[in-house]
Order: structure tokens, then C-alpha cells, then sequence
């Protein structure tokens, strides 16, 4: 009894906290997904959010990908409670978030062997009012997804300010790209959609891989996407993960460092013009 009697208190603390916090200001949520695995969503996810970070931006990553989570190994962060437990009600976001690289705030992903995460809209809409309990410690939530098109996925994309999508110049990933766009993000109204082209040689092949997806987008779906940039194949990117440092520390001056850092800053600049409008 006394066990029930401390969590139900929890529980009643934790709605309280949701509540008030809901009512000051909310961070941007920003969602990276790719159409298929392999593209390095989960990379740029991280090296992003530190470019962020480093252009003096507060963020918190947040690992949504139900099939793998590896945000937390790519920030050297040891994985404690996960975003299930704020699924489930366990704990709220407060309570799960770690310190990262660069300042920013790690939500870790489904980490634990054999747990399962309830995708109930239920938990979908929970997940949403915590992300907007962040407003007075970040300017930004960003949410990696993975590569996968469930209705977990959607609703998120849906809710989302922006969505970033990551493709190479390979044909199968370009096109699967277009179908995950088809599948998840048709109907998600004023979210801004933009495409960043990795492994990829130059910026004439990256808009032309901008060109085939807009235009089908636009034909087709009644949409237009948005080309972010462009980061070219580059040996710092593995060896960084594999010493679990993000590259754009642990290689500042790589091609691959120079992109994430020109996308960060763009980024950056257009949501300090909506702070500014709101403010």
C-alpha cells in the first residue's frame, strides 16, 4: 500500500509539473526520418543537434526510433530510464534526460532487451505534452524516428514545426524517400519539410536529387520540400562514431563537420526569427 500510495502521489506531482509548464513557452519540434536504413538518420540527428548546441541553441534529443537507439552511444551517454518510461508514465521527461556532448540533453531509446513501448495514441499524446513541458529549459526538441512509416511516425511528423529528411543519391534511396514522404507526411499542413542529401559528391548531384523529389512531391502529393544541404562521404563521420564522439567535435574542420555547421546555423537563424516573433 504504501508503494501505491507513493507512486499515485508521483503521478499527481508529475501532472502538476506537465500543467504548469504547458503554460509558458514551448521549444520547436523538429523530426529527422529517412525512407529507408543506413542513410544516417541517426548521425546527423546528434551532430546537428551539437551544431545546435554550439550556435548557442538549447536542445534535447530525444531517440524515437522503436527499432534501434543508438543516440545515446553516439553521445557517450550510459542508458538509464528511456523514452519508454515516459511512454508508460513511469517518469516523466524531467526525470530521463542526461547530459550530452555540447551542452545539449539526451533522451535515450528503447534500450531494454525484451521491453516493448505502447504506441497508443494515448502514450502518443502523453509524449507530446512532455515535449512541451521543455519550454523554459530548450529551444528545441529534436526527435529521431528512424526509418520507419508506422502511425507512431506520422502522428509525430504530423505535430512536428519541421521535418527533415535524410536521403543519398543512390536511386533506391531516393525513391523510398518519396514513399515514406507519400506514406507519413501527406496532410501534416504548415510543417516545413526539407531534404538533406548525405553521401553525396557535390551540390549539383544533391539538387538534382532535391529536383526528381520535389517534383514528384508537387505533382503528386500537392507538396514541396525544401533542400537543407548537402554532407559529402567522409572517413571522420565512422571514425567519430566508433570513438562515440560526434564528428563535428571530434573532427571540427572535416567536410562532413563544415556541412553539419553550415545546416546548424541555418537552422538556428530561422528559429531565432520565430523566437523573436513570438517574444
Amino acid at each position: 500500500m504504501i508503494d501505491q500510495a507513493t507512486e499515485l502521489r508521483k503521478l499527481v506531482l508529475r501532472s502538476m509539473r506537465e500543467r504548469s509548464a504547458i503554460a509558458g513557452p514551448q521549444p520547436r519540434l523538429m523530426v529527422l526520418g529517412g525512407g529507408k536504413g543506413g542513410v544516417g538518420v541517426t548521425t546527423l540527428a546528434v551532430n546537428l543537434s551539437v551544431g545546435l548546441a554550439e550556435q548557442g541553441a538549447r536542445v534535447v534529443i530525444v531517440d524515437a526510433d522503436l527499432y534501434r537507439s543508438d543516440v545515446a552511444v553516439l553521445c557517450g551517454v550510459t542508458e538509464k530510464e528511456s523514452v519508454v518510461d515516459v511512454f508508460v508514465a513511469r517518469r516523466d521527461i524531467h526525470e530521463v534526460l542526461q547530459r550530452g556532448p555540447a551542452g545539449i540533453q539526451v533522451v535515450p531509446g528503447l534500450w531494454a532487451p525484451g521491453e516493448q513501448a505502447d504506441c497508443s495514441e494515448t502514450a502518443q499524446e502523453r509524449l507530446l505534452r512532455q515535449f512541451r513541458t521543455l519550454g523554459p529549459h530548450a529551444d528545441l526538441v529534436v526527435l529521431d524516428v528512424g526509418s520507419g512509416s508506422s502511425a507512431f511516425v506520422r502522428r509525430f511528423c504530423s505535430a512536428a514545426d519541421d521535418v527533415l529528411l535524410v536521403t543519398t543519391p543512390d536511386s533506391i534511396s531516393v525513391m523510398d524517400t518519396y514513399a515514406r514522404i507519400k506514406s507519413s507526411m501527406t496532410g501534416i499542413g504548415k510543417t516545413t519539410l526539407s531534404l538533406i542529401v548525405n553521401q553525396c559528391s557535390d551540390p549539383v548531384q544533391a539538387a538534382d536529387v532535391h529536383r526528381r523529389i520535389d517534383q514528384s512531391c508537387h505533382r503528386f502529393l500537392g507538396m514541396r520540400v525544401l533542400l537543407l544541404g548537402q554532407l559529402p562521404e567522409d572517413p571522420h563521420v565512422r571514425s567519430a562514431a566508433g570513438e562515440a564522439v560526434p564528428f563535428v567535435l571530434g573532427a571540427p574542420t572535416s567536410p562532413a563537420a563544415r556541412g553539419v555547421q553550415r545546416m546548424a546555423a541555418q537552422l538556428w537563424g530561422s528559429l531565432q526569427e520565430t523566437l523573436s516573433k513570438i517574444a
